[in-house]
């Protein structure tokens, strides 16, 4: 027995700290992990594995005493914080460097990468919608839940691909440098399809819907024209040198916040509003502001939201419904995003080998994933088995994308098939 009396709420907080930020980093580079896994990989089995699921299962008291909702309320203001630093970090990450100049093959390969995933994904959620009505929300008709499906199978993160890419040595190769290309066009269509979404979510008829996306627009268009040559003025008089110190760590978190609280005030998600402030903020200085922050954000807080997200995954190992989504989630994130980069790199001039390394890397998740479906459970657009069945489709695809990038690069393709076309 783990009665929670037992436990103060100080002493319930620092085991469940200790839990949560100790256990995922010494099971990933202690126990060789690493060789297999990104690390974020390893925190979102560690959030599910304390979750409901798992040590709710095998331990219920120990679960109780040290999740039950009461002791959850410290955790969810950590979590949110976490989330809005991750969402802010991965604008910051999107630099308009990586695919301005490269020329119509890229914007191509770049687009086709996520649009042919996502409407395929698209097409799977509506065929689910009416096969297994129960993995739509409760907000959700048919189209709203095959728009936020196709969303979901249309993402690649952007941090965690390059996490995986230094891990495997690629972040010099041309490849590795194109997929990050790739990958921030996705972020940028991903939230500006999330904006849709949500939009839609939140609107009800169809002229409320089109006034909260036209204030979403206006507002990253202000953002763009205002507020970024307002911020770069400001960071110039705070960090003159590049170096970010306190005053500059203040104006980086205010700026976050402030956004965070605009988008949320217009009817769309505070997610939305931390990505737009990352991306607004001056690139000579994103370097230096990652180095300050990304190490806490991602070691320390985001735990505390692997945790919380894994408190709501319940599998059902005898729900064929939701093997069915995970199924199908998986398959066609890899056929989709595969075919949608491979093929189009091929067509553009790549080799064939470089072609598939090129889609082998595209299917990588991650945090994102985790982050858009839970955004989409809170909205009402995906039903909790659904959320929990994407969950695990996410850990899966994203644990393939270094296995199969290795797969490529050592399959031997007949040397006609390595010779590029002209584009």
């Amino acid at each position: 027995m783990f009665p929670s009396l037992s436990l103060t709420p100080t002493l319930l907080f620092l085991i469940q700290a200790l839990l949560l930020i100790a256990g995922p980093f010494l099971v990933w580079r202690l126990a060789g992990a690493r060789r297999i896994a990104p690390m974020v990989v390893i925190q979102i089995l560690a959030g599910i594995a304390l979750g409901p699921s798992v040590l709710g299962q095998f331990a219920p008291g120990l679960w109780s005493a040290l999740f039950a909702p009461a002791a959850l309320a410290p955790l969810s203001g950590l979590a949110l914080l976490a989330v809005l630093f991750f969402a802010f970090l991965t604008g910051l990450h999107l630099d308009p460097a990586e695919f301005r100049g490269r020329g119509r093959a890229f914007a191509g390969v770049a687009l086709s990468s996520m649009v042919v995933p996502t409407l395929l994904g698209g097409a799977v959620g509506w065929w689910l919608a009416g096969a297994f009505p129960g993995m739509t929300g409760p907000r959700a008709t048919p189209g709203l839940f095959a728009a936020g499906f196709g969303v979901c199978i249309g993402v690649t993160a952007l941090p965690v691909l390059g996490a995986i890419l230094r891990e495997m040595g690629l972040l010099n190769d041309r490849i590795g440098r194109l997929a990050l290309g790739c990958a921030a066009v996705n972020d940028a269509l991903l939230w500006l399809l999330m904006t849709g979404v949500l939009a839609w979510a939140a609107g009800g008829s169809g002229a409320a819907v089109a006034v909260v996306a036209a204030l979403g627009f206006a507002y990253v268009g202000v953002t763009e024209l205002v507020a970024r040559p307002v911020l770069a003025r400001l960071m110039d008089r705070v960090a003159p040198g590049g170096e970010i110190g306190d005053m500059a760590v203040v104006v980086t978190c205010a700026a976050l916040l402030a956004s965070a609280a605009i988008t949320e005030a217009i009817g769309l998600h505070y997610i939305l509003g931390a990505f737009v402030a990352g991306t607004a903020m001056p690139r000579r200085l994103a370097a230096a502001i990652l180095a300050r922050l990304e190490h806490f954000a991602t070691l320390i807080l985001l735990p505390f939201f692997f945790t919380l997200t894994g408190l709501k995954v319940t599998l059902d190992l005898g729900d064929p419904a939701q093997w069915a989504v995970f199924a199908l989630a998986c398959a066609v994130t890899l056929v989709g995003k595969l075919a949608g980069t491979a093929l189009p790199a091929r067509m553009s001039g790549e080799g064939w080998r470089d072609a598939l390394r090129l889609g082998a890397l595209m299917p990588c998740k991650g945090l994102m994933e985790v982050i858009v479906l839970t955004i989409l459970l809170d909205a009402g657009v995906l039903s909790t088995a659904c959320f929990s069945a994407m969950v695990l489709m996410a850990v899966a695809v994203t644990a393939l994308t270094q296995p199969m990038t290795r797969l490529v690069e050592r399959w031997p393709t007949p040397r006609f098939c390595d010779q590029k076309i002209a584009p």
